[in-house]
């Protein structure tokens, strides 16, 4: 049986004890020490509390592949480094990769779309957004020609296109859903047909949620 005297266990072997993969003479040696050292004590519950926050985390991703089963090789990745035992600060740097993947995915996904009302520009206050959401854009069609559906077209201040879609007629306005957060800024909205110039164009204001 080893015996481990005044010197400490070592943190792969801490982490091999915590997740039940020692056995026989030299799970007796971890026990007898962790019996009478305080040192290798508060270093296996630190083991242990990186174990719960990985196991929460594994919880979290399991989640977000329910909701998006098109990405699942973080959690595939995730799986294997959990069955393998690593030392401490090894498992932060893991936490933290996962916490920023989780955090980049989170990011990426406006929030639920919001109503905009927007009148053309001329003589006409601009329709306003908040940052990070969805848009349902309800443009009005007074003075515009009738039809089943519209081009529509976003382009920042410098006239570059950040988003292009259709929308649908209805009696009260041209209504386009735009499946896109943007950041706060200045943009305008163009109903297009097959001409070059816009029918029709809208400023759009998406501000910072406060």
């Amino acid at each position: 049986m080893e015996s481990y005297g005044k010197g400490h266990i070592g943190e792969e072997r801490l982490e091999a004890y915590a997740t039940h993969a020692l056995a026989g003479d030299e799970l007796d040696a971890v026990e007898d020490h962790l019996l009478v050292c305080v040192v290798c004590q508060d270093n296996l519950e630190k083991v242990e509390r990186f174990d719960r926050a990985m196991q929460g985390a594994a919880k979290r991703i399991r989640e977000e592949q329910a909701a998006v089963p098109d990405r699942p090789s973080i959690w595939d990745w995730l799986q294997g480094w959990l069955r393998t035992p690593a030392p401490i600060w090894a498992g932060a740097v893991a936490m933290l990769a996962i916490v920023l993947t989780l955090g980049l995915r989170v990011s990426e996904r406006p929030g639920p779309p919001v109503d905009v009302e927007l009148q053309a520009v001329r003589g006409s206050s601009a329709g306003v957004a908040l940052a990070g959401h969805s848009l349902h854009l309800l443009l009005d069609n007074r003075g515009v020609t009738e039809k089943a559906a519209w081009q529509v077209e976003i382009v920042d201040e410098d006239g570059a296109g950040v988003w292009s879609g259709t929308g649908a007629w209805t009696e009260s306005a041209i209504k386009a859903n735009v499946e896109k957060a943007f950041p706060a800024g200045t943009y305008f909205v163009r109903l297009k047909n097959d001409s070059p110039d816009p029918v029709r164009e809208y400023q759009l204001v998406v501000a910072k949620a406060p």
